[in-house]
C-alpha cells in the first residue's frame, strides 16, 4: 500500500476519485440517519460520528498512502509525510467532534478549527500535486545502490561495475576471465586454519587378500 510512487496525473486522478468516493458515501449515511443529523445531540447522534469515523478512517488512510507515494516520487523527506499524517488525524477528529456538538440553530459551531485543518490540508495537496518527479538516482539513495566491497587501495567500489569492465576486457582479449575470490577459511581452535577431514577407507578382506 505505502511502496512504490505515484505521478502527478496518477495522484490527481486517484485523489480525485477518493475524494468524490468519500464525499458520496458520507452524503448517503447522512440520508439513512437524517434523524440524528438534524435532531438534538444524543445517542443516535453518537451513531452516526462513529460511522463517520469509520469511514474517514479508512478514506484517511487510503489518501495518507497516496500522499507518502507521491512525495516518494518528488523525493521529498519522511518528515513531510509525518505531518500529512498527523494533520489527517487531526482533521478526522475535529471532524467528529463538530459533528457531535452540531445543532440546528449554530449548524457550524465547532467547525472552525476543522476548516483551519483542511485549508492546511488542501495546501499539501496542492504542494504534492505540483511538485515534480526526482530522478531515479535521487529517489533510491545510498541505500538502495548495489552491493559494495572494499578494494585493496581501502575505496568502495561497485560490484557490477568493475565486473562488467573485466568481462568486456576478457571478451576484448586484453585480460583473462575474472575470477570472483574465493573468502579465506575461518581459524580453527589452535589458530590454523580448518581443513576438511580425510574420508575414511574401509579394510575389507576378500578373495583376493587386503582391498
Amino acid at each position: 500500500m505505502f511502496a512504490g510512487t505515484l505521478g502527478r496525473s496518477q495522484f490527481f486522478v486517484r485523489s480525485s476519485l477518493l475524494g468524490l468516493a468519500e464525499t458520496a458515501v458520507l452524503l448517503t449515511c447522512v440520508a439513512v440517519q437524517h434523524e440524528a443529523f438534524f435532531g438534538p445531540p444524543g445517542q443516535g447522534r453518537y451513531r452516526l460520528a462513529a460511522t463517520a469515523f469509520l469511514i474517514g478512517a479508512f478514506f484517511g488512510y487510503k489518501r495518507i498512502s497516496y500522499a507518502i507515494r507521491r512525495n516518494r516520487d518528488a523525493g521529498g523527506g519522511e518528515l513531510l509525510a509525518g505531518i500529512y499524517l498527523i494533520v489527517t488525524c487531526t482533521a478526522l477528529a475535529l471532524q467528529i467532534q463538530a459533528l457531535i456538538v452540531r445543532t440546528n440553530e449554530s449548524p457550524l459551531n465547532g467547525t472552525e478549527h476543522a476548516g483551519l485543518v483542511y485549508l492546511l490540508l488542501g495546501g499539501f495537496w496542492f504542494y504534492l500535486l505540483y511538485a515534480p518527479s526526482a530522478p531515479a538516482e535521487a529517489r533510491s539513495g545510498v541505500n538502495s545502490s548495489p552491493g559494495r566491497f572494499i578494494s585493496a587501495d581501502g575505496d568502495p567500489a561497485r560490484v557490477d561495475t568493475q565486473l562488467s569492465l573485466a568481462m568486456e576486457q576478457a571478451i576484448a582479449g586484453e585480460r583473462p576471465i575474472p575470477i570472483v575470490p574465493v573468502p579465506a577459511r575461518p581459524p580453527g581452535f589452535l589458530g590454523s586454519a580448518r581443513q576438511a577431514p580425510v574420508p575414511h577407507r574401509r579394510t575389507e578382506f576378500g578373495r583376493r587378500g587386503l582391498k
